[in-house]
């Protein structure tokens, strides 16, 4: 008898949740829920729906909680095992995330939707490509016309170096649907001159589709651009570059003036702290490499020639350094970076340090360095040295205007915000440079600087320069790096592949009479031949 009413009121308490959900009102929701949940705390569906709720109100560690207690109950809850992986993604526990999608996978192999979610996160991960192009597969061996699946298949394919492959599977998408603008975005790089003049044919016809999404239009507009380019044509190339970077712009929340704050934060702190000769601060593992600079100034060609060395591994673009201190400091969720290094006192540096190295150790195999291609983090360079004083840092340098008009023609997948106004990266550019002759001048000698210029000139000599400055010996296969089988998941992904070229050395030249904006902003700061 007391079952039946525990349940009649279990019942009622359902109804009204169910009431108060379509109505929107959330707090008496979360209330009833809780009190099925004193009721009978085996009660799994409540469990899950304030799972649910709690991801509403973005409260990712309730929520995480609440999946885990389903999960407890009912071990084989679908539905709380992709939640509780999607709030890992959300707070960048990937690695937790992965597990838990391992689980569902065994648990329901014939779901090519969790499959799909697996691939998906290997592939955001950068590490796990084997594991991500796996999936993919089995994804596909389930439903086999599934596009984001082929998608992420051929970007695999193109990362690992199998451009044959990564063709084919573009091309099939765009053969399966000719107005896939994203596979023309990808496949612009493995066409002869014929073929991108027939896909640049089919791209102006989807051009005056009204229809298209402005996210379209930014890959059908860059493709353009790409295309354009490759056949000589720069006026029409940027033209339409112009019209894709105008068009991301919009959708962009970017102001030079935060990036001049944390740029000066970061110098001040350092300066607090001092250059660490003296204190004997941070952790002392010379495991770390770092190679920063600006985006597209040779920062992969570098890790691929380096990471060609039998005793170092290339981990490729890792983590902004500065993450690590969000992450490990912020105890209070709503911290801007600004205000954790106003909190910062001696015995972080050496937490920190020893945090990263722990975690570079997991996927080093044992190399005596590893490398962390992240270019940005040439902001950093004072809390990696504070953290990690015998870390190596390579900074690499290119001429202005060919780095800048580069991360111009770049869609870049995350960060770079910058990037898409010249009159913007002319400024951002200023500020890098202001901030690596701060660091050059307080570091000195424990950053080498390496001219791409001088790489392509004569590669022996820069890599005999990179191999001493890590303390390993010259091997044969670092200049031979195109040879490499490591995957490579940058921008720079075809070029690394291939011998050192001239192609792109004064590449910018083919643009000069439309880059007024850049050239004016750079003349303010440098006295070079414009």
């Amino acid at each position: 008898m007391i079952k039946e009413k525990t349940n009649e009121k279990i019942q009622k308490l359902l109804i009204e949740s169910v009431n108060l959900q379509k109505s929107g009102r959330l707090d008496e929701l979360e209330k009833a829920l809780r009190e099925i949940t004193n009721i009978d705390s085996n009660y799994h569906p409540a469990l899950f729906n304030l799972g649910r709720l709690s991801e509403k109100k973005k409260k990712n560690i309730k929520e995480i909680k609440f999946y885990k207690k389903t999960l407890k109950i009912n071990p084989a809850h679908l539905e709380s095992m992709i939640n509780l992986a999607n709030c890992y993604e959300d707070i960048n526990e990937l690695d937790k995330a992965v597990k838990v999608l391992d689980k569902v996978c065994k648990l329901y192999p014939d779901k090519y939707e969790v499959h799909f979610s697996l691939a998906r996160l290997c592939h955001i991960k950068k590490k796990d490509f084997d594991k991500a192009y796996n999936a993919y597969k089995k994804t596909l061996f389930i439903k086999n016309n599934f596009k984001l699946a082929k998608m992420g298949l051929g970007e695999i394919y193109k990362f690992k170096g199998n451009f044959n492959e990564a063709k084919k599977t573009f091309q099939g998408i765009i053969d399966s649907n000719r107005n896939e603008i994203r596979a023309y975005y990808e496949i612009a790089d493995f066409l002869d001159d014929k073929e991108i003049k027939k896909n640049i044919k089919n791209l102006e016809i989807l051009e005056n589709d009204n229809k298209q999404k402005d996210g379209n239009k930014i890959y059908l507009y860059f493709t353009m651009g790409k295309m354009f380019e490759k056949i000589n044509k720069y006026d029409k190339a940027i033209h339409y570059y112009n019209l894709g970077n105008n068009l991301k712009r919009k959708y962009i929340d970017y102001s030079i003036d935060y990036d001049e704050k944390r740029f000066d934060a970061l110098k001040k702190t350092t300066n607090k702290f001092g250059t660490n000769k003296k204190k004997n601060m941070g952790y002392k593992s010379s495991k770390p490499v770092f190679i920063v600079g600006m985006p597209r100034s040779g920062t992969t060609l570098i890790e691929q020639i380096i990471s060609s060395h039998s005793k170092i591994f290339g981990g490729g673009e890792l983590f902004p350094f500065a993450n690590f201190f969000q992450k490990e400091l912020n105890s209070e969720s709503n911290k801007t970076l600004l205000e954790v290094l106003n909190s910062l006192v001696e015995k972080n540096f050496f937490n920190i340090g020893k945090i990263y190295v722990d975690k570079i150790e997991k996927i080093s195999k044992g190399s005596k360095h590893l490398t962390n291609k992240l270019p940005g983090n040439f902001i950093n360079i004072g809390l990696i040295k504070l953290s990690l004083p015998n870390a190596r840092i390579i900074h690499c340098e290119r001429n202005p205007l060919d780095t800048c008009f580069s991360c111009y023609k770049t869609i870049f997948t995350e960060g770079n915000d910058f990037s898409y106004s010249l009159e913007e990266l002319g400024s951002f550019y200023m500020l890098y440079e202001k901030q690596m002759d701060y660091y050059k001048k307080i570091f000195g000698q424990q950053i080498l600087n390496i001219k791409y210029e001088n790489v392509v000139a004569d590669i022996e000599k820069e890599t005999r320069k990179i191999l001493d400055f890590l303390d390993v010996d010259f091997e044969e296969s670092c200049i031979k790096f195109y040879k490499n089988k490591r995957s490579i998941d940058t921008a720079s992904v075809i070029q690394a592949r291939k011998p050192i070229y001239k192609n792109s050395i004064n590449s910018w030249m083919n643009y000069k009479d439309f880059l007024k904006p850049l050239t004016d902003k750079l003349k303010e700061s440098f006295k070079t031949n414009l």
